[in-house]
C-alpha cells in the first residue's frame, strides 16, 4: 500500500474510532437516557447497553491493525441498523451520518483484510 493510502487509512480510522468511542461511552455513561431513547424507537432497554459496549469495543478495535478489519465489519452491521432505524423513523437528514460511517467502515474493513499489517 502506498504511503498516501496508509496515511488516509489511519486518518479515517482515528476519526471513526473517536466517533464510536464517543457514541459508545455516551450511551454507557448516560444509560438511563440511552435506554429511554432506544425504547422510544421500539427497542428493548438492554439493547442500548449492548450497542454502547459494541461501539466502545469497536472503536478500540479499529485502532489495532490486526483487529481493525473485524472491528470495522462488526461496526458496519451496527451502522446498517442505525441507517435503517433513522430511515424508518422518518429521520432522513440524520441518516447521512450512519451511511457515511458505513461506507468508510467497509473501506477500512476491506483494506485491513487485504493488508492486515499496515
Amino acid at each position: 500500500m502506498s504511503k498516501g493510502k496508509t496515511i488516509a487509512l489511519w486518518i479515517v480510522t482515528i476519526l471513526l474510532a473517536a466517533l464510536f468511542l464517543f457514541a459508545g461511552l455516551s450511551k454507557l455513561l448516560a444509560l438511563d437516557k440511552a435506554k429511554q431513547m432506544f425504547s422510544q424507537m421500539g427497542f428493548a432497554g438492554w439493547f442500548a447497553t449492548f450497542i454502547g459496549i459494541c461501539e466502545t469495543l469497536g472503536g478500540i478495535g479499529v485502532l489495532i491493525p490486526r483487529l481493525a478489519g473485524l472491528a470495522a465489519a462488526g461496526l458496519s452491521i451496527i451502522m446498517v441498523g442505525a441507517f435503517y432505524t433513522t430511515v424508518t423513523h422518518h429521520q432522513i437528514p440524520e441518516s447521512g451520518i450512519p451511511l457515511l460511517a458505513l461506507v468508510l467502515l467497509i473501506w477500512i474493513s476491506y483494506t485491513r483484510f487485504k493488508n492486515p499489517q499496515g
